[in-house]
């Protein structure tokens, strides 16, 4: 049981370090909306982990992940808000200005790492007969 604590401590620090731009941009600056965006991950994860075909191109697809995030995270407000407000192209461009978004894509980075990586797995051990 030590070494999951080992890993419990190293996993708690890694959210410390990225809680500051989880808070601001994945919630309401108090409480992470875990579920939205565990949805929000999974799903984009999931179409990605399908489409990749050899493990070496899995930075690649964290990236690719990472930037249908933020497209999903920006159009999402205008769906359901009907399209009234628009795109602000300088408010957008200014965000990657501040450390707490940068910390907030780096949190979406490791986490699409990571569920790329397992769902890469799960897909290879279900569909054997590619």
């Amino acid at each position: 049981m030590e070494i999951l604590d080992q890993i419990m401590g190293y996993l708690n620090m890694a959210l410390e370090f990225f809680m500051p731009g989880l808070l601001v941009h994945a919630g309401d600056g108090a409480v992470v909306d875990w579920m939205q965006l565990g949805i929000q991950l999974g799903v984009i994860a999931l179409v990605l982990a399908l489409l990749m075909r050899e493990f070496g191109a899995i930075l690649i697809f964290t990236v690719v992940g990472v930037i249908i995030h933020v497209i999903v995270d920006v159009v999402m407000p205008m769906v359901r808000g009907g399209g009234a407000d628009g795109f602000d192209a300088a408010a957008f461009g200014q965000q990657f200005l501040q450390q707490d978004y940068l910390l907030y894509l780096g949190a979406l980075a490791v986490g699409y790492f990571l569920a790329i990586i397992v769902l890469s797995i799960l897909k290879g051990i279900f569909f054997r007969g590619e």
